[in-house]
């Protein structure tokens, strides 16, 4: 405190040892003091800093106090200077601390990892430039610092996932990984919680959930579930799990978008209508159909399925096939066979199968497994009837003389499968006739013709011919053009 005042002075004089003199008061003085007197600094600090389990930037404040010994006015301020050897801990030094005040080292968990360690605290007793003192050194302190700094999980993923033109049932990989820290460790930074939506219904995600350790990644497969444009995004909402550590909570972070673009593809699907057709006994010519669709699957699309080729063939001689060369997605046309010649159909049709592309970038045509058409039946051509269309009889006697006219069934293709031909011949009266009896395929016959009274035979005779089914087949008689033959 001030030492100002006065300093009394009481003397007396001593008689010398041996005289026999007393001793005399004498009279009083005094000294006029001035000046001050000052106290060191005097530092209160605890000696330990629990910090806990902290989030990285967690901030602590150790607080100093310059405790008052007498008088704050004449006490001296306190200097602090604070280091550490933790490498995980960051010190911000107090201000110049008053007496009777206190100033706080902030400390720093600036690194994930363990806080265990000293903070050593350089003390100075500040004289604060009064005159005649000066800043001294004080004996330091030293604080022990226990906790640990745990980082936030760290979400890293692509912000794209590009399929380009696929097949249904393609998948694409996204890896998420929880990257530790810049100057971080994995084993001070929580788990990364995934859990992954798609915004467009034709993707379909696996591994959509996870629970990924620092320093690792897992993968969301992404598959092309439908058929369609894949645009869309995914969201990833992102959780940094703080695994129960204790102190701790988990955190919500930010979610995470990632947008998805592409197309997906059906393969083309035949469905055939019949797998045999059945003819029976036909005439040539006659003709039967398969229909043939392109199925648009479940859950596709027409616009993004592939159209359909279409090649029919066949060992099948006596059959003609037509079919269309393509069908696109949700059409049907039909595979026609036809009876060409006569014969037996009994076969099969080859459908050979491609579902085709059609030029879409990396996509490529497919064979497909083909398909068969079971045929039975047989095809018969009508009978052909060949004459000559002029006869000149020349003279005849009545009942006596007889002339006869060829009639052919020429042969098409088989006799086999070719109806017999009977022939019906009518004339002028005073003509006899005989018919030939039904004529095979390839055979001739002979209509028979006389007079039965005189005179003159210049005239037609009229031809009626019919084509006669052969005995066994389900085929009916037909009435054929009619013929005459001048006379």
């Amino acid at each position: 405190g001030s030492l100002t005042g006065n300093l009394s002075l009481a003397f007396t004089s001593k008689a010398l040892a041996g005289t026999t003199l007393a001793d005399v008061a004498l009279a009083g003085g005094s000294i006029a003091l001035t000046g001050a007197a000052y106290d060191y600094a005097q530092a209160t600090v605890a000696t330990s800093l629990p910090l806990g389990n902290v989030r990285v930037g967690a901030l602590a404040n150790l607080g100093v106090t310059n405790t008052v010994i007498t008088s704050a006015a004449y006490q001296d301020s306190l200097d602090v200077t604070a280091t550490t050897a933790v490498g995980t801990l960051g010190l911000t030094d107090p201000a110049n601390i008053l007496a009777g005040k206190t100033g706080n080292v902030v400390v720093a968990a600036t690194k994930a990892g363990s806080l265990a360690g000293d903070v050593s605290l350089a003390l100075s007793s500040n004289a604060n430039g009064v005159t005649g003192l000066t800043t001294t050194a004080l004996t330091g302190a030293t604080v022990a610092v226990t906790g640990a700094a745990y980082d936030l999980a760290s979400p890293t993923f692509a912000s794209t996932l590009a399929f380009g033109n696929v097949r249904r049932g393609a998948t694409s990989t996204l890896a998420v990984a929880n990257t530790v820290g810049v100057n971080g460790d994995a084993a001070y930074q929580d788990k990364l919680d995934l859990a992954t939506t798609a915004s467009n219904a034709s993707l379909s995600l696996a591994g959509a959930t996870a629970s990924i350790v620092a320093g690792n990644s897992a993968n969301v497969v992404v598959t092309a579930a439908a058929a369609g444009s894949l645009a869309g995004s995914l969201t990833l909402g992102l959780t940094s799990n703080a695994d129960g550590v204790t102190g701790l909570t988990n955190v919500t972070l930010a979610n995470g978008n990632v947008t998805v673009t592409g197309a997906s593809y059906d393969y083309a699907t035949a469905t055939l209508g019949a797998t045999a057709l059945t003819f029976g006994d036909v005439r040539t010519g006659s003709a039967l159909t398969a229909s043939l669709t392109n199925t648009i699957l479940a859950g596709g699309n027409a616009a993004y399925q592939d159209s359909l080729d279409i090649a029919a063939t066949t060992a099948v001689g006596t059959l003609a096939l037509s079919a269309p060369a393509k069908l696109l997605a949700g059409q049907s046309g039909n595979v026609v066979v036809t009876a060409a010649t006569a014969g037996s159909l009994a076969g099969s049709v080859a459908l050979g199968l491609t579902s085709n592309a059609n030029g879409v970038t990396s996509l490529a045509n497919l064979a497909l497994d083909g398909q068969t058409v079971a045929i039975t039946g047989a095809a018969y051509d009508l009978a052909s009837p060949t004459y000559v269309a002029t006869n000149a009889l020349g003279n005849l006697r009545v009942g006596v003389t007889t002339k006869t006219l060829a009639v052919n069934n020429a042969l098409i293709t088989d006799a086999a499968y070719q109806d017999k031909l009977a022939v019906v011949a009518t004339g002028a009266t005073g003509l006899t006739l005989t018919n030939p009896a039904d004529i095979a395929a390839g055979a001739s016959g002979n209509v028979t013709l006389g007079a039965s009274v005189a005179g003159s035979l210049t005239g037609n005779l009229s031809l009626a011919f019919t084509s006669k089914a052969l005995a066994g087949t389900t085929l009916a008689d037909v009435a054929l053009a009619g013929g005459s033959i001048a006379l």
